[in-house]
């Protein structure tokens, strides 16, 4: 453990608990995706199937159960106890498109043909494009929430962190995960205008950051 990877840790459960936040404090789940929640939860689920087969320590444990917990409540939140706040009109990205070429690949590319492999390899996948129905909503809404702003960028400082996690790693224990280094650069540069008008526009004041509109 690295001071990298803790804080990336930190930053993805303070994205995390700062949206689970702002739909219970406001009671509306107005302005997120639910399809991006869903497969983030599909993310963690894939992912944290060593829970039941190895351990690895009480912090890798705790903050897997925590992500588990958080992801399916946020779900809940969205699905059921606010749906009618939940703005499936804009929530419209076609999940179809990502959760077909990831399985695809992770049959294709992977480290070992074993269930659990390709079930990891599959959450590494998914969660570089997780994000796609978040930011096509924002973008065909023409404007975000500074609240929701804030777990974005939270999420993508997250992605970030890993990033410089792996390369210390690289220097200092010679470790290269390539599957999981190339799909977080593929996230992170999702996150790249998003972080630029964060900067811009959200922390100078401005209680919501508007969009450019699609054509």
């Amino acid at each position: 453990m690295n001071v990298f990877r803790l804080a990336g840790d930190v930053s993805h459960l303070v994205a995390i608990i700062v949206l689970f936040l702002k739909i219970w404090r406001s009671r509306s789940c107005a302005g997120i995706s639910g399809k991006s929640q869903v497969l983030f939860a599909l993310v963690f689920t894939t992912r944290y199937l060593d829970l039941f087969t190895s351990f690895i320590s009480i912090y890798n444990t705790v903050m897997k159960v925590v992500f588990l917990v958080l992801a399916y409540a946020t779900v809940y939140l969205i699905y059921m106890r606010f749906r009618n706040s939940y703005d499936s009109e804009n929530d419209s990205f076609r999940v179809e498109f990502l959760l077909v070429p990831v399985a695809g690949l992770s049959f294709l590319e992977n480290y070992a043909f074993t269930p659990l492999e390709i079930l990891w390899t599959f959450s590494i996948y998914l969660e570089s494009v997780a994000i796609l129905p978040q930011l096509f909503m924002i973008t065909k809404t023409g404007e975000a929430e500074s609240i929701t702003t804030h777990y974005l960028f939270f999420l993508g400082l997250y992605r970030a962190l890993y990033l410089a996690n792996w390369v210390w790693r690289y220097h200092t224990e010679g470790f290269f995960d390539q599957i999981a280094v190339v799909s977080g650069v593929v996230q992170t540069i999702f996150y790249c205008d998003f972080f630029y008008l964060y900067f811009t526009r959200v922390l100078r004041g401005s209680g919501k950051m508007s969009l450019p509109m699609p054509v």
